[in-house]
């Protein structure tokens, strides 16, 4: 006998064996029980949720020969017919590939007829939302008013897209995710019939990749036992889903806490040396930080969260070193950076720009330009003599910059600096735009723009190249043809600020007034 697989040979049979539907499969047994059956019903919910299966059991509890009923035998005729997939009487239609109007058409002439050899002719129509509306258009009189025999069951992952006509003739199931721990008591039966030696870990693993597919969790068992010689063990799980193991994904959550940025760059460096995707690092990241999110502001966060007992105790460390405002930033970070991945050919330097700023911990990049903005809006509110003397007492290394001159000037640059790198993004240049978020405009003099960066890895990056390419995003904007230089911010302090080493310089004038004008705050002598 050719070899079966786990999930066709343990696909269920009765209403007892459908996993995580409690909900549909009590309802449907007690409507078979008191004999009222609707004409037609839509099973709707994620594929490997066992949409189809119930369908078929469904079938088997109204012909089993030793019913109707709500415990088919699964061993008469009539069952084994629809269990081996050639009952005459069970009619299953892939909707995908025959979705026009001339196929429901056939389905309207023979809907009509007896069934050949059972009680009742079950049609399984599999994603119905992919009917044109002219087939959906016809098919609704006949779903309306099938004849006694006759009893629809239409399936979709998209009940949106199912026109109201057709919900509005059904009665709608909606199915749900199989649990976590739902799925691993699976594997482990399923394991034990079959003489399986799978590690407790392994199904914890393989219970999380399954995201809520039964189906799904028996593909992944099915590959996992293929490669393992003699046991099942985390390591070749990891391997075969080509994923991030929880351990991985729990060591760089540290150095991120820790604000470690040379660990955080030797890290990727380690993973890309492994051969990890990195796409999938960043996507595994994101998953986690979202456990640490709901760890972290949500006191039944340890019940949503789908982790085994092992990892759940680290992240809830985790989660306790970390507050829930950084969580959300990094998550914003990280989700910035799997939308710009797809726009790349460059995925390493993306990502190692976002572990620079997530171990930064500070304030989101956006937050020095719309402070530099704010004290530039300011300013041109002051007395104008005011603002002439704060600019006489600047410190020489932003003597530079002159004051506002027009829309064009450095204020409205410095205004809408986010358009600019928004502006980059749309263009499908990422990689300068990443490098931009760290950069504020703090001069513009002879038409060259000067960009001041807080760190010397950004500045570095910006080659000729990528000048020219900023150059070209200002003149878009703001219609100046400018040249862009750029230089490091004064050390130990953040671009754009106006104190070095701790110590404030001496400057004529107010002190609040030269701060409406360049970004800084005040320290102690």
């Amino acid at each position: 006998m050719p070899y079966l697989s786990l999930y066709r040979k343990y696909r269920p049979r009765t209403f007892a064996e459908i996993v995580g539907q409690r909900h549909v499969t009590q309802t449907l047994a007690n409507a078979v029980k008191a004999n009222r059956i609707a004409h037609a019903y839509l099973f709707c919910g994620p594929r490997g949720t066992g949409k189809t299966s119930t369908a078929r059991v469904l079938a088997m509890a109204l012909n089993c020969e030793h019913g109707p009923t709500a415990e088919p035998c699964g061993a008469c005729e009539s069952c084994r017919r629809i269990i081996q997939g050639n009952a005459l009487d069970v009619i299953e239609i892939d909707a995908a590939s025959n979705r026009g109007i001339d196929e429901i058409r056939q389905l309207r002439e023979r809907v009509g007829l007896a069934p050949a050899d059972a009680r009742m002719k079950i049609y399984i129509i599999d994603e119905v939302h992919m009917l044109t509306t002219e087939a959906y258009n016809a098919f609704l009189k006949t779903l309306e008013e099938p004849p006694a025999h006759v009893v629809f069951v239409l399936a979709t992952t998209e009940p949106h897209r199912v026109l109201p006509t057709i919900l509005s003739r059904c009665q709608r199931f909606d199915f749900h995710r199989v649990g976590l721990r739902e799925l691993e008591a699976m594997i482990r039966g399923i394991a034990d019939k079959e003489g399986l030696r799978v590690q407790e870990k392994a199904i914890a693993i393989l219970a999380h990749a399954a995201d809520g597919s039964a189906r799904d969790v028996l593909t992944l068992l099915d590959q996992a036992v293929a490669y393992a010689e003699d046991e099942v063990t985390p390591e070749i799980v990891t391997e075969i889903l080509g994923g991030i193991d929880f351990d991985l994904l729990a060591e760089f959550t540290d150095i991120l806490i820790r604000r470690s940025t040379s660990e955080a760059l030797q890290f990727i460096e380690r993973v890309v040396g492994e051969g990890k995707d990195l796409r999938q690092l960043v996507g595994s990241l994101i998953e986690h930080f979202r456990d640490l999110l709901l760890l972290s502001v949500d006191r039944r966060g340890r019940e949503a969260v789908s982790l085994p007992e092992e990892s759940l105790k680290r992240a809830m460390e985790q989660a306790s070193a970390i507050s829930s405002d950084e969580v959300i930033r990094s998550l914003d970070i990280l989700a910035e950076t799997d939308r710009e991945l797809r726009f790349t050919s460059q995925p390493r330097l993306l990502i190692e720009l976002a572990a620079v700023r997530l171990c930064r911990g500070a304030e989101p990049v956006a937050a020095p330009v719309e402070a530099a903005a704010q004290r530039q809006r300011k300013a041109a509110a002051a007395p104008p003599a005011k603002a002439k003397e704060a600019v006489e007492a600047q410190p020489p290394e932003v003597a530079e910059q002159p004051a506002p001159a027009g829309p064009a000037g450095l204020a409205e640059i410095r205004r809408r600096w986010d358009e600019v790198i928004s502006d980059l993004r749309k263009r499908k240049e990422g990689n300068v735009a990443a490098f931009l978020r760290e950069s504020v405009p703090v001069g513009l003099e002879d038409g060259t723009l000067v960009l001041e960066f807080g760190h010397q890895f950004h500045h570095d990056q910006m080659s000729e190249k990528r000048r020219e390419v900023v150059a070209e995003g200002v003149k878009r904007l703001f219609g100046i043809e400018v040249k862009i230089r750029c230089r490091m911010a004064p050390e130990g302090q953040p671009s754009g600020g106006d104190a070095a080493g701790g110590k404030t310089k001496k400057r004529r004038g107010s002190l609040d007034d030269v701060l409406s004008i360049f970004p800084g705050s005040e320290v102690e002598e």
